[in-house]
């Protein structure tokens, strides 16, 4: 059944585009395969029956708390973490139950709250198997509404801590609930971990939540006594009556969709400020790459200047060398073609070899020996530059590395 409207439709459509939105933006931005999932996830959801999330520790009592909000023995009890499952309680005519692929205990139940709302049973902060924790975590930010449990003997662990501060962080509606509480007897100690609990949440994670001291044993025997007076006397004691009042008010209809709609905002808050600091991360380094870029080509104009400079310097040696065989020759014909020796200049071996030896010398070795020592020098020079720009990127290429780790810690 769904729980969103017709008269909702267009604030339904807008919330769609824009999660669609953002997963295109994931996946062209290369986010890893999970968040790409989360608004995907969501847009699915949107259609999906309100979904209502159980968590805490490991023995706090979660799942008799399940049970007595359902007034049914729908949640086992007692089990291990070892053994345990996170359990998906939905609706169903007749009671069922399947094992899906990703280790999910899918159980249906005739019950009627089940009509309206699934819950999601988790087994627990301190699970043994973390394998059972990351799928809870998985679930948080699918869920519309959050019941954290937490023991009375006990209360808001380290490990509890931690979990409801990844539940803020993905912006979710929270009810703290403090279940075994006729352990505590007096009133005076119910005070006290009220006031611990309370000054906890506010202080360490700036949390507010709805505060609720419930017995699920007297709960559940309360709804289970064949006498009125018996089962009011249970309820009253077990501090149900209030929660259930709480919950049954927030999630009537009005309420449920009101929960749906937003409940994709905190996760995608908490993607938007993650990954606007990522593009930030990415402007920041395409800044210091152009920065980069620019000084490298300011170099290599200097560089190429330089080269053109000195090109020219080394280039006017093997031109020397060819003038001066020109002057030789020059000479060479003017003190060679005389009447006097026309016919010396028909002896054409004679005058050739003449010629190489008291002109053209050694003029080819000389110009070999120059070009061969300009391209030394220019293979020579490109590679000092090549290393120059490499080591230069290099080093900026480790700051910004060390400046990333400094960060980090």
């Amino acid at each position: 059944m769904r729980v969103l409207d017709r008269r909702r439709e267009a604030l339904v459509e807008r919330e769609r585009a824009l999660l669609g939105r953002l997963s295109d933006f994931l996946v062209g931005f290369g986010a890893p395969g999970e968040d790409v999932e989360i608004p995907r996830r969501a847009l699915s959801d949107l259609e999906e029956l309100f979904l209502l999330v159980i968590v805490g520790e490991f023995n706090s009592g979660k799942s008799a708390f399940v049970n007595a909000l359902l007034g049914a023995d729908v949640s086992r009890e007692g089990v291990t973490p070892t053994t345990d499952k996170i359990t998906l309680l939905r609706h169903a005519d007749e009671p069922e139950e399947r094992e899906r692929r990703d280790g999910v205990l899918e159980r249906g139940y005739p019950n009627e709250f089940l009509r309206e709302v699934a819950i999601v049973d988790t087994p627990g902060t301190n699970a043994i198997i973390r394998h059972h924790e990351e799928l809870s975590r998985g679930f948080v930010p699918r869920s519309d509404l959050v019941i954290f449990v937490t023991s009375a003997d006990r209360p808001l662990t380290e490990s509890e801590r931690g979990y409801l501060e990844l539940v803020r962080d993905w912006g979710k509606k929270i009810l703290l609930v403090v279940n075994k509480a006729d352990l505590l007897g007096e009133e005076e100690k119910v005070e006290q971990v009220r006031s611990f609990v309370e000054e906890g949440l506010r202080s360490a994670l700036g949390l507010s939540p709805p505060i609720f001291f419930v017995s699920s044993l007297l709960a559940r025997r309360g709804k289970d006594a064949t006498s009125a007076m018996e089962r009011d006397a249970l309820l009253g004691v077990s501090g149900f009556g209030d929660l259930e009042a709480y919950v049954h008010d927030l999630l009537d209809e009005e309420g449920r969709v009101r929960l749906k709609l937003q409940s994709p905002l905190g996760p995608v808050e908490e993607l938007a400020r993650r990954y606007r600091g990522a593009v930030q991360e990415r402007l920041n380094l395409l800044e210091d790459d152009f920065r980069t870029s620019e000084n490298v080509e300011a170099q290599l104009a200097l560089y190429v200047e330089d080269m053109e400079r000195d090109f020219e310097a080394r280039l006017a040696e093997i031109e020397n060398i060819v003038l001066k065989m020109g002057e030789r020759g020059d000479a060479w014909l003017e003190e060679n073609i005389r009447l006097l020796n026309v016919r010396e200049l028909f002896r054409e071996e004679k005058v050739r070899r003449r010629f190489e030896r008291e002109v053209v010398a050694d003029t080819e070795k000389l110009i070999d020996e120059r070009v061969d020592e300009l391209v030394d020098w220019m293979v020579e020079r490109n590679y000092r530059q090549w290393r120059t720009v490499v080591e230069y990127v290099e080093r900026r290429r480790n700051a910004r590395y060390d400046e990333e780790m400094i960060g980090e810690v």
